[in-house]
Order: C-alpha cells, then structure tokens, then sequence
C-alpha cells in the first residue's frame, strides 16, 4: 500500500507551506543576533565622546567604548542592510516572483529574533 499525498487544507499541507518560511526566517535571524547586538551596544555606549571623558555626570564612557562606537555603527549599518535585503528578497521577492501567497513568509517573520533570544537565554 502506498501512502496518499496530502491534498487541500490538511495538516501535513498547512505544516508544509509554513515550514519553508520559518526555516527562511530562522537563517535570516543568524545575522539578526548581530544586528541586534550592536544596536543594543550603540544604544548604551554611543553617545560616548571624548568630550565626556572629563563630565561628571558620564561615568561610564571609557575610551575602548569611545574607539568602539565607529565599528559599531558600521556593523549596524552593514548588517543591519544585509537582514533588510536578505528579508526582502526571501520574504517577498521570491515568493511573489513564483506566485506564492506571501502570508506564511510574513507570519513567520518573528522567527528571525529566535536565535537572538536563544543565545541571551544561553548567556543568562
């Protein structure tokens, strides 16, 4: 006996269409956890300036932050346009260019900061 294909809305076929964009979404969010990284980085320590060395009410500026910030924000822009182009391109351009619903790429695109808050639920 050989097994019947899934037809129409049946789990297996619903299971399918998503899977393909979830497993999309998590690859796209590997250079998601840099982005999201450096923004946090940028976020907290950015607004550091020489200047600040020498004010009494920024404690926490150092120079290694200070020296830092220009490679961060260049990670972030980097980084930050490759996930942006890497979402359009896998997320909407493709699926439409094959005349796929766009829905289940779009409903999995939360998926991307998956590995993000695994590596911060693993650095505890």
């Amino acid at each position: 006996m050989s097994a019947a294909a899934p037809v129409g809305n049946s789990p297996a076929v619903t299971v399918r269409r998503y899977l393909a964009g979830l497993l999309v979404n998590l690859l796209i969010g590997i250079p998601t956890v840099l982005v999201v990284v450096c923004a946090r980085w940028y976020a907290a320590h950015g607004h550091c300036a020489y200047e600040d060395l020498q004010a009494p009410t920024m404690d926490y500026c150092t120079y290694d932050q200070i020296e830092s910030s220009g490679f961060v924000r260049f990670g972030l822009l980097l980084f930050g346009a490759l996930v942006l182009l890497l979402i359009l391109v896998f997320d909407i351009l493709r699926p439409q260019s094959k005349q796929r619903p766009l829905a289940p790429r779009l409903l999995t695109l939360p998926a991307i900061l998956v590995p993000y808050a695994l590596l911060a639920a693993a650095a505890g």
